[in-house]
């Protein structure tokens, strides 16, 4: 048996020596932690330095002795270091294992390359793609060489694998001293240092109050706890002073935005240790997430936690909110400029002294807060009592008996469908609503919620000064004039809006779409609403249009009768003075209304960037509003010159609406809108582009007439959705001949060969599709190959002074085209010569595949059972061969890509006319 000792202390940790391998002593105390290593002279139990000695130490002891062993056990907690040092020693081993393993990896790296040259030298003695001559006197040879070819290329693999493991521990060793620093982590490691010195603490006390000496281990772990907090505050207040930003509560006033994992948020609770904020999981990411986006229909808020040490900077409310406005986001130096300017504690002032000291309401005691329902499983009777505050039973209220209806049974108890239909009639009956939250309880002591009283509708009074009219457009030539409107009456102008009988608290979805945000644009597959989901997306763009507050009117398909003469009002309305009535009429000309305007008013924009409506589409529009009229409005706007109003948003509704044989149409007037302002265009080309029926043409007009109006192409591509790439590919199309143009719009020519083809010239435009159309291609691969070595071409003779132009089609082109790749002037006799010598050399070396086609077309048509027989037992198996087959159709898919831009560079080169322009000059 073995005389085992086990010593601990706070420098070396736990070691056991006196073992000898196969003694039996590692197989005993490995259940207890302990494990062996190179760089230790014994047995260790592994994070035991600096630290008071475990329990595991004497269990292992214990089971050691049991064993036969004798053991001798040494602790010493009392001899201890200071932080300074345990730190310093900490890293200095971190960065003996960043040597290590950097080391390791270097040589890993090195054996991987090793091997990795060695197999390549063994295959250079065999030919590209040559087989295993079977028979033959090299076959033995053969074999052995792809074997170990086969084992150096394996282990070459592995040894890479181990380099970048060690490589990454490497990496990971000399970062810890970093992430041993960092303040941030240092502020987490803090919080739950102090958390467990409080413990500590609380329970010293505990002691004390019971008369017990505190323990000596919870003694020596507090001075520990004490001083490692202290090295800690002291390296955060180190990093404080060379320029650290520490945020903190003082830092922050609700309503702020915090930048947190790279996004906004909107502060709804300032807290000692973190940030509620705005959060909202089906809208994230946002740039912005504010506290709208984050509130329920009930006016509930979700909120998430961030942490102090993970904020980035804060940027103050108002400034937020007027970059939001221009459709920016705020970067690190303008957030904190804003910060600087508006600083927290500035802002918790002015939040409080606009805060109004409200009194404090006391409950009504007349009113209950609670009801309590109690029912008996398949009972016929229930009783609902009413409950104040207390939760004991009111007393001006008397308990209500309900009875199930002749024939049933509340089966359920209280969660019977027929009982709560009860109860809510009670409940109504009495002038109250069941509130906030759920029902507790259960069948067993009764069901109970809270209710709130119905509030009360106050009587509507008119105002004393009739509102301004909402608006302000001249009255055409031959209308009579619109009689005042009293009390009671509609306008004549206006049809009345016809009730609702299926849904009568439904909200018409384009409105409900408009009043949710200002920037919105119809959908691309259709503009028509549905009974189902909104048909009706959301743009960021901020030049959209104001949000509508009134509600949307439904399109009648009959003229509306003529209304009788307005009576006189009751009361003549004060006389408002001009303050006033230039109040109003400024009123009136900044807001947008809305109104029913005939149909043969209206007219559509010349300037509309969409100028093809699908036929088939717009019929199936026209047939669902002749069924259900017009679900949502149009955009308009108004010219005093013509007294007629112009389509700014919905010209596809409109021609529907004339389809189905509507009068009248409801419409959005805004007044704000200048015709052939570049907003305007904006606005029509946001609105439009990325519908599924828009062509690229038009998409290329819209653009370029944007770009023309000042907007670059990245402002084009935020307004629109859309990359600067695309909007910059989509105005190339431009460059399009005529020809060009219409065989792209019917769809004759791809969208990317039309690309490809916008960047020639006019009449090689013009050539390229004689050819594409006479079927001179066999795919548009090819096509579009031709076209990017014509292009080269170009470039290449407009740098030497002279012009390329394709050849029209002719007898006289046809032949053997390789010859006229050289001009008479293109090449010198040596040139030639050492072109033909190569041409020979290349041409027998393409000859020389035939024998690998025999080869390839022999293992296409043999049997896969005899492949696997006769290539299992070699070497590597059929996975090497399928390897090398993979490799070699790579190779022959990268040589007929080449030999294909080869081929359409000869016919470009070869099918072409050189025009000098010298040349031409001097004929002249």
């Amino acid at each position: 048996m073995a005389d085992i000792h086990i010593n601990h202390t706070r420098t070396e940790g736990t070691i056991l020596t006196g073992s000898r391998k196969g003694d039996g002593v590692y197989e005993i105390v490995k259940d207890h932690t302990f494990r062996s290593s190179r760089h230790v002279s014994g047995l260790y139990i592994r994070g035991s330095r600096n630290k008071e000695s475990s329990w595991r130490i004497n269990a292992a002891a214990t089971a050691l002795r049991e064993a036969g062993h004798t053991v001798r056990v040494e602790i010493d907690d009392e001899e201890t270091r200071s932080f300074a040092e345990i730190e310093a020693e900490a890293e200095a081993r971190a960065d003996e294992r960043a040597e290590r393993a950097a080391d390791r990896a270097g040589r890993a790296l090195s054996s991987a390359d090793a091997r990795r040259a060695t197999a390549d030298q063994i295959s250079k003695r065999f030919e590209f793609g040559q087989p295993i001559l079977v028979g033959h006197h090299s076959e033995g040879k053969a074999r052995r060489d792809a074997a170990r070819i086969d084992s150096h290329m394996r282990k070459s693999f592995e040894e890479r694998d181990r380099a970048g493991y060690w490589a990454n521990r490497a990496d990971a060793a000399e970062s810890y001293a970093a992430h041993r620093k960092d303040p941030f982590v240092t502020l987490r490691r803090l919080e739950r240092l102090r958390a467990d010195l409080r413990a500590l603490e609380r329970q010293q006390a505990e002691s004390a109050e019971r008369g017990w000496e505190p323990g000596e281990r919870t003694t020596r772990r507090v001075r520990e706890l004490t001083e490692e907090i202290a090295g800690w505050e002291e390296l955060v207040e180190r990093a404080v002073a060379d320029g650290v930003k520490v945020w903190g509560p003082d830092d922050f006033a609700p309503g702020d935005y915090v930048r947190y994992t790279n996004s906004y948020f909107q502060v709804a609770r300032v807290n000692p240790k973190s940030l509620s904020i705005a959060w909202n999981l089906r809208l994230a990411p946002k740039q912005v997430m504010t506290l709208e986006d984050a509130t329920l229909g009930d006016g509930e808020v979700w909120t998430h936690i961030a942490d102090y040490t993970k904020v980035q900077w804060r940027c103050p409310e108002a400034a937020m909110a007027a970059w939001l406005a221009d459709g920016k986001v705020p970067g690190r130096k303008l957030a904190g400029e804003a910060s600087e300017a508006a600083p927290a504690a500035t802002v918790r002032e002015a939040q409080a002294a606009a805060k109004k000291v409200k009194p404090k309401r006391r409950a009504d005691p007349k009113i209950p807060k609670k009801i309590r329902v109690e029912c008996r499983w398949n009972s016929t009777e229930a009783t609902l009592t009413w409950l104040n505050g207390r939760g004991q039973p009111h007393k001006d209220h008397p308990a209500v008996t309900l009875t199930a209806p002749e024939g049933t049974k509340y089966i359920d108890s209280v969660w019977s469908k027929v009982l709560g239909v009860q109860i809510g009639e009670v409940l109504a009956a009495a002038g109250y609503a069941h509130g906030r939250g759920g029902w507790s309880g259960g069948p067993g002591s009764g069901l109970t919620g809270s209710v709130v009283p119905i509030p009360k509708q106050k009587p509507e009074v008119a105002d004393k000064q009739p509102a301004p009219g909402p608006a302000i457009e001249e009255r055409p030539a031959g209308e009579p004039p619109v009689a005042e409107v009293g009390e009671g009456q509609v306008p004549v102008d206006v049809p009345p809006v016809a009730p609702v009988t299926e849904a009568p608290t439904s909200t018409p979805e384009g409105v409900a779409a408009e009043e949710k945000s200002p920037l919105t644009r119809d959908s691309s597959g259709s503009t028509r609403n549905h009974a189902g989901p909104s048909g009706v997306v959301h743009s960021d763009y901020p030049l959209q249009a104001a949000p509508l507050k009134e509600s949307a009117m439904t399109a009648t398909k009959t003229p509306t009768a003529a209304a009788a003469p307005a009576k006189a009002p009751t009361k003549k309305a004060t006389k408002p003075t001009k303050v006033r009535e230039a109040a109003a009429v400024e009123a009136k000309v900044k807001a947008d209304t809305q109104k029913v305007i005939p149909i043969d008013r209206i007219d559509r924009d010349p300037a509309q960037p969409r100028e093809h409506f699908d036929t088939e589409k717009l019929a199936e529009l026209a047939g669902s509003m002749r069924e259900l009229g017009q679900l949502q409005p149009i955009s308009v706007r108004y010219d005093t010159g013509t007294r007629r109003y112009t389509i700014i948003m919905g010209e596809r509704r409109w021609r529907a609406a004339k389809a189905a044989g509507l009068t009248e149409m409801t419409a959005v007037v805004q007044h704000n809108a200048v015709a052939g302002s570049r907003e305007l265009l904006a606005r029509q080309v946001a609105e439009n582009v990325g519908r599924a029926d828009m062509t690229a043409m038009e998409e290329a007009k819209s653009f370029k007439a944007l770009e023309n109006s000042g907007y670059t192409v990245e402002e084009i591509g935020r307004m629109c959705g859309k990359s600067p790439a695309y909007v910059g590919w989509r105005i190339d199309l431009l460059k399009l001949c005529g020809s060009a143009q219409e065989a792209l719009a019917k769809g004759h020519l791809g969208l990317n060969l039309a690309w490809y083809a916008a960047q020639l010239s006019q009449a090689n435009q013009v050539r390229f599709l004689s050819k594409y159309s006479q079927g001179a291609f066999n795919s548009d691969r090819d096509a579009e190959a031709f076209v990017k070595a014509c292009r080269a071409e170009e470039q290449q003779r407009e740098a030497q002074g002279s012009f390329f132009v394709l050849a029209d089609e002719t007898e006289s082109k046809k032949g053997d085209t390789q010859e006229a790749l050289y001009g008479p002037s293109e090449a010198s006799n040596e040139e030639r010569e050492r072109v033909a010598s190569e041409r020979a050399a290349l041409t027998k070396k393409i000859e020389r595949l035939s024998t690998a086609g025999e080869i390839l077309a022999e293992l296409a048509t043999a049997d896969p059972e005899e492949l696997a027989l006769l290539l299992a037992g070699a070497a590597g198996g059929v996975a090497v061969h399928t390897k090398r087959m993979e490799h070699l159709r790579k190779l022959t898919g990268q040589a007929i890509s080449n030999l294909t831009k080869a081929q359409a560079i000869a016919s470009v080169r070869a099918g072409a006319i050189e025009i000098n322009p010298d040349a031409v000059a001097d004929a002249a």
